[in-house]
């Protein structure tokens, strides 16, 4: 078991840091996973009613965004229910020392940003490599090493290594961790980013994994046969005044009319941007970005 400060380390060092035994009561881990469970079939179904496919087709809405086929993002404040607050307090308090060490004396203190939770299921394939940062962020955390944002994944169901979680790649010079990644891509001579300092790490339902918001990673795949219902709840907080605002937009699903509905691309139709690194462009087909393991 790791001290706070070597947890700190890792943070600052790799981008991330792993607590894999339980933060949260088994108790708690079941109630969050029905929670979001429940909340994952009436948005589906409000997609439905809205003339949306909801497994085929490609959406974004303030409460659910469809990130890949087969692989869902929703949004659920704390406030929804008394047992899901109570996960994001368990959260908060277990990542606070950590970040407040790894910052150091730039620490000025975490403010909630959001909170839900990305369920995949069975066929659901590897998300192409990404950070969840946008490039004013990359800029404003140069330039203030009090402004940063971290995203806290709680697992709630076992993950094995190398499983079904969530892929890490390390990058030496973390604020420049997007340009790595795109000379990795391009093949080009002068890459850093080396395939062997990959993690995909194990975690205990409940226990966290804390990332800098400019990190490099992405979801493994779900088998289509013997695969599973896989839920992360997370967490996003930030220090320095920073914040998270592209994540998830401003329509409502409820919004949106139903010729629009039927205008949304569909997954694996040539109908999306195929190779940008936004989160929200994640497409199904070739892993442009992935390596063989």
């Amino acid at each position: 078991m790791l001290s706070t400060a070597a947890h700190a380390m890792c943070l600052r060092e790799l981008g991330f840091t792993v607590m894999p035994e339980p933060a949260v009561s088994a108790e708690l881990v079941h109630e969050a996973a029905a929670l979001c469970h429940s909340t994952l079939e009436q948005r589906l179904a409000e997609v439905r009613t809205a003339g949306c496919d909801p497994i085929e087709q490609m959406y974004r809405f303030n409460s659910i965004c469809h990130r890949q086929r087969n692989r869902w993002d929703l949004s659920i404040p704390p406030e929804v229910a008394e047992e899901w607050g109570a996960l994001v307090d368990c959260a908060m308090d277990a990542a606070t020392p950590i970040i407040r060490e790894a910052q150091g004396s730039s620490f000025a203190g975490l403010d909630w940003q959001m909170s839900g939770a990305v369920i995949s299921r069975p066929g659901a394939r590897v998300q192409r490599f990404h950070v969840d940062a946008k490039h004013a962020h990359f800029e404003a955390a140069k330039a203030d090493p009090a402004t940063r944002i971290y995203g806290i994944f709680i697992p709630l169901v076992d993950i094995a290594d190398h499983g079904d979680g969530t892929m890490f790649w390390p990058a030496p010079v973390l604020e420049e961790s997007t340009r790595a990644l795109a000379r990795h891509m391009m093949g080009a001579p002068d890459s850093t980013l080396d395939p062997s300092a990959l993690e995909a790490p194990a975690t205990a339902a409940g226990g966290l994994i804390i990332y800098d918001y400019r990190t490099i990673h992405r979801g493994l795949p779900n088998e289509a046969v013997g695969g599973r219902e896989r839920p992360v709840a997370y967490v996003v907080c930030a220090s320095g005044g920073a914040c998270d605002t592209h994540n998830f937009p401003q329509t409502a699903i409820g919004e949106m009319g139903s010729e629009r509905a039927r205008s949304l691309p569909y997954w694996n139709c040539g109908k999306v941007a195929r190779d940008a690194l936004d989160y929200y462009t994640e497409i199904e087909g070739d892993d442009a970005f992935s390596l063989p393991l």
